[in-house]
C-alpha cells in the first residue's frame, strides 16, 4: 500500500520520542509508529509511539508538534493498554476533531493500517516487526505546517485520500495518445500522453482527478505513475518514436529530475519530452538545472501551454526549451484575429526559431488555424484537426 500524505507540509524536523524499554527490542507499544509521506521531502517520516500517554497537538508540552493553526494545542493522545496490548486514541477535546477512519471519535482502538487524521493532518497506523525496531533518540518530533487559518477543512479527505491511493496502486488508469505533426507537411512525428481514469469511485477526467488528488497532497505521485504507465505501454510500438510526457505544476525539480532517471532506465532508447507547466519554472537557475538534468538523461525540455498565464519571457530568453508550446488561448481562431495579435503570436514564433526552439500550436481544430500557424511560422501542432487521443490498441 502506498503511504497517504499529510497536506500543506513542509520540511519535519528529525528526531524521535522518549523511549520506554519494558519490552525486550521494542517500546512498550510494541513497535507501532505515525508515518506520513510529506510533501517537499523524501521517503516516509516515522514517528515511534513508545511514551504514554503520547501527546499530539501544536502545543510544546505535546510528543508530536503538529504547527498548524487547525490543530488544537492539546488535539489528541495515544495510549497503552499492556493488559489488553492495544492502542488507543483519545481526542482531547479539540476545535476540529480527531477522526479514524473517516470517522469522527472521541475515543476509539486502533491497529496496524488505521488512517488517523488530526484536524486535516493525517497518518498512517504502522507496526515494525521486532526484526526492525530500533531504539529511538529522546526527544520531541516537530512537523510544521504552511496552513491557512481561515481554510475550511477539506470535505471527504480521508475517503480522497484512499480512492487516489487505491487508483495509483492498482493502476486504474488508461494511457491515451494524441499525436504531434510537424508543419508544414502535417506528418505524425510524435505523440503526447494524455490519462483517462478508469476507478469505479472517481471521474475519467484527468483534470478533476488532480484536483482531488491536490486535496490529499497526492498529485506529484500521481502525475508520477501516470508517466510511467504511459511509457510502459508503448515500449512495443515501433511507430512510437518520440513521446511527450506531462509534469505537474506541485512536482518539485528534484522529483522531476529523479522520474525522468527512472524513465530513462525503463526505455534507454525512446527519445522523450518533459512538459513543464510555467509556474514550475521560478526563475532562469531553476530552468537551467532541469534543462542539464534532462539533457544528461536524453531527455528534452518543452515549455507547455506557454502564454496561458504569466509567460516566462525571461527565463525562455535565458535557458531556451527544445519545445515551446503555445496554449490554446493563442490559437483558436488565430485566423480571425485581430492583426495585432497576430503579429505578437509571429514575433514569439520568430524569436523562438531564432533561438533554436521548436514552437508548437497547441488545440488546432480548423483548415483555417493550420493555415494560419504555418503562416506565422510554426514546426509542429497538435489538435483534434490531426487526431484525438487514442489508445495503444490504435496507434
Amino acid at each position: 500500500m502506498k503511504k497517504p500524505s499529510a497536506k500543506n507540509v513542509s520540511v519535519p524536523a528529525t528526531g524521535g520520542t522518549t523511549a520506554d524499554s519494558n519490552a525486550p527490542g521494542l517500546a512498550a507499544s510494541e513497535g507501532y509508529y505515525l508515518e506520513s509521506k510529506l510533501p517537499g521531502t523524501r521517503g516516509v517520516n516515522r514517528i515511534r509511539i513508545d511514551t504514554f500517554p503520547f501527546r499530539i497537538g501544536r502545543g510544546s508540552s505535546t510528543n508530536l508538534i503538529l504547527s498548524s493553526p487547525s490543530v488544537s494545542s492539546d488535539h489528541a493522545e495515544i495510549e497503552w493498554n499492556p493488559q489488553r496490548r492495544q492502542l488507543r486514541v483519545r481526542d482531547l477535546g479539540s476545535t476540529n476533531g480527531t477522526c479514524l477512519n473517516g470517522q469522527r471519535i472521541q475515543s476509539a482502538q486502533i491497529v496496524e493500517g488505521d488512517i488517523l487524521h488530526f484536524a486535516d493532518i493525517e497518518f498512517r497506523v504502522g507496526r515494525e516487526q521486532p526484526a526492525q525496531a530500533t531504539t529511538p533518540d529522546s526527544g520531541k518530533t516537530r512537523v510544521t505546517m504552511r496552513l491557512d487559518s481561515n481554510r475550511a477543512l477539506p470535505r471527504g479527505f480521508v475517503k480522497g485520500a484512499q480512492k487516489i491511493l487505491s487508483l495509483i496502486d492498482s493502476q486504474a488508469f488508461v494511457p491515451l495518445f494524441q499525436p504531434i505533426v510537424s508543419l508544414p507537411d502535417r506528418s505524425t512525428v510524435a505523440w503526447e500522453a494524455l490519462t483517462r481514469g478508469q476507478h469505479p469511485d472517481l471521474p475519467q477526467d484527468p483534470g478533476e482527478l488532480f484536483r482531488i488528488a491536490a486535496e490529499v497532497g497526492l498529485e506529484s505521485e500521481m502525475s508520477r505513475a501516470f508517466r510511467r504507465k504511459a511509457l510502459k505501454a508503448v515500449l512495443s510500438r515501433d511507430n512510437v518514436r518520440v513521446l511527450f510526457l506531462n509534469t505537474h505544476p506541485e512536482e518539485s525539480i528534484p522529483d522531476v529530475i529523479d522520474s525522468a532517471a527512472e524513465l530513462r532506465r525503463m526505455a534507454p532508447r525512446l527519445e522523450m519530452v518533459f512538459e513543464v507547466h510555467e509556474k514550475t519554472l521560478v526563475d532562469a537557475d531553476t530552468v537551467r538545472k532541469l534543462k542539464t538534468k534532462l539533457a544528461e538523461q536524453r531527455i528534452q525540455l518543452a515549455f507547455d501551454d506557454f502564454g496561458a498565464g504569466q509567460a516566462r519571457l525571461l527565463e525562455f530568453a535565458e535557458v531556451p526549451p527544445d519545445y515551446l508550446k503555445f496554449d490554446i488561448s493563442f490559437i483558436h481562431d488565430i485566423d480571425r484575429s485581430p492583426e495585432s495579435k497576430r503579429l505578437v503570436l509571429r514575433s514569439l514564433v520568430g524569436a523562438a526559431t531564432d533561438l533554436g526552439v521548436k514552437t508548437l500550436a497547441e488545440g488546432v481544430e480548423t483548415e483555417a488555424e493550420a493555415q494560419a500557424c504555418i503562416d506565422l511560422g510554426f514546426t509542429h501542432a497538435q489538435g483534434y484537426l490531426f487526431g484525438r487521443a487514442i489508445g495503444t490498441d490504435r496507434l
